[in-house]
């Protein structure tokens, strides 16, 4: 399967929420319910130049996506994003998170506004700590207990990079 990498087009909106979807009823994810298109739709036009969003396709299908976004909403923070990355069930351990955070390198590297990016990693996704550790982030330190999911608290692991 060949997979190209390119911005997010607002008509890959509805395959972007069918993949973020799949983490759903997941044991480890924020969202509870579904969410639908149109509840995503102010979510996609804020990504731009400064927090961009990227699809992988395959076969002209978007499989899987990263995108930076504000990493809080203050302006002593405007040098710093957070990171998320979902790929399809259907895409996996085809390397593409790996793709997406050398893609992510590059570009913080010429970007002159971002000097970090974070993410947050439930600690039982031990998964994601591999890739994002490969792929140059460092563990930063951990929120305990902070999530109440399906009635049981969990926490989040905080890795980062600095350009």
């Amino acid at each position: 399967m060949a997979i190209t990498f390119r911005r997010a087009r607002a008509t890959d909106l509805t395959k972007i929420v069918a993949i973020f979807n799949e983490s759903v009823n997941l044991p480890i994810n924020d969202e509870v319910e579904l969410v639908t298109p149109e509840s995503r739709r102010d979510w996609l036009a804020a990504f731009d130049d400064d927090h961009p969003l990227w699809v992988a396709v395959a076969d002209d299908e978007v499989v899987a996506w990263c995108g930076l976004e504000p990493f809080y909403p203050h302006s002593a923070y405007r040098a710093s994003d957070e990171i998320s990355i979902y790929v399809s069930r259907a895409a996996q351990h085809q390397g593409i998170g790996r793709h997406f955070l050398n893609l992510v390198d590059q570009w913080a590297q010429t970007h002159v506004a971002t000097k970090t990016i974070v993410a947050y990693i439930y600690q039982e996704n031990e998964a994601s700590q591999r890739l994002f550790t490969a792929s140059g982030f460092e563990y930063w330190g951990i929120l305990h207990n902070i999530a109440m999911l399906n009635d049981e608290l969990h926490s989040l692991l905080i890795y980062g990079r600095t350009y």
